[in-house]
């Protein structure tokens, strides 16, 4: 019985001292294309808001949502009653105020050629001089009157600032309308090019900006954008990278881009949303999914770990990954060139197991 015991225990530190096979990968720098893709939200090339610039009622709506307009072409019509009125009260006023200064004028004449005559003093003539600046300075401002009066009438024709598509009007005829108004009249969009307005994470703009040199180059060496619709569809003209904010934003901890298509015939409209692609040139270290495990939304993998007796054991490394393809990982950040990683088997280890890595 002692001898079946001792047998027993012998088999047992036996199983233990199996050491598990794995597969290993040494890490290097190589060059792939990495995939980026994006939501975005479709903006026109140019969108302005149409507000009135005086308030007033409006009487004709000259267009109609979805019209294409070309730039100075009248889309609204305001009332313009009370403004026609105020024009002609204001060049009443100037009509007075060039009476007066003609008036003062001949008095003056009159009061120098009897101050030159020694006839009246030189203060009764320096009063009326400064009779007629008065009169001529109230000129001026009725002319300056005049002038806000004559603009103010011509806001109420309202018309196209660029040419573009009409947005929704938010107004009808006999609404009282003014640039007080919480939404515009309209939008005009100009929608030759539609402008994709996306984000980028912060390892994602720091992986690119160290791989190229800064931002500007990232934008010059960007490649072709596609644009996929919400519906799936991907849209047939490719767009190209614009602009990139170089401030990160604190609250999300992402980039701005801006990425610009062209849209000759119409088929896009803005305010819509979607995503954007593209596939950078890349440098990096690629690692096959496998390699990889997640420990509470982290990812870690493991290092085959030589010791000072040649012998190996798994070290786990935190890392910064982002999909490739559909089978392998490129490494943002936490790994270098060089190491032995293991790429099967994973999830069956430990930290500190011994391991007998393969190549």
């Amino acid at each position: 019985m002692v001898a079946l015991v001792v047998l027993s225990c012998g088999k047992q530190t036996e199983e233990q001292q199996v050491i598990p096979e794995r597969n290993v990968l040494i890490t290097h720098i190589q060059d792939c294309l990495y995939p980026v893709r994006l939501p975005a939200q479709f903006r026109g090339k140019r969108d302005i808001a149409i507000l009135p610039q005086v308030t007033a009622t409006l009487e004709e709506v000259l267009v109609s949502e979805g019209q294409k307009v070309v730039k100075g072409q009248r889309m609204f019509v305001l009332n313009q009653t009370a403004l026609s009125a105020a024009v002609d009260n204001a060049e009443a006023t100037l009509a007075h105020a060039q009476a007066v200064v003609q008036t003062q004028q001949l008095e003056t004449n009159a009061k120098k050629d009897l101050f030159e005559k020694d006839i009246i003093s030189e203060h009764e003539y320096l009063v009326q001089a400064n009779q007629l600046m008065m009169a001529q300075a109230q000129m001026a401002e009725a002319q300056a009157a005049l002038k806000r009066a004559q603009n103010d009438l011509s806001y109420t024709i309202i018309c196209a600032p660029h040419t573009g598509v009409v947005g929704t009007i938010n107004y009808r005829q006999g609404s009282l309308v003014g640039p007080q108004m919480q939404e515009p009249l309209t939008i005009v969009s100009d929608n030759s090019y539609i402008y994709a307005y996306t984000s980028m994470n912060e390892s994602d703009y720091m992986a690119f900006v160290s791989e190229y040199g800064s931002t500007e180059e990232v934008i010059k060496a960007a490649p072709d954008f596609k644009m996929i619709l919400n519906n799936g569809a991907v849209y047939d003209r490719a767009g190209r990278l614009e602009t990139m904010s170089g401030v990160i934003d604190p609250t999300t901890g992402a980039i701005s881009l801006r990425v610009a298509f062209p849209n000759p015939d119409g088929q896009l409209v803005a305010g819509g949303s979607g995503q954007v692609e593209a596939a950078f040139q890349y440098k990096g270290i690629v690692i096959p999914r496998t390699a990889s495990f997640d420990v509470q939304d982290k990812s870690f993998v493991y290092i085959a770990q030589m010791q000072a007796d040649s012998s190996y054991i798994t070290q786990s490394q935190a890392v910064e990954l982002e999909r490739l393809n559909e089978t392998e990982f490129v490494v943002i950040s936490g790994l270098d060139e060089g190491k032995m990683v293991i790429v099967d088997g994973v999830k069956k280890l430990t930290n500190g197991q011994p391991i007998k890595p393969i190549q």
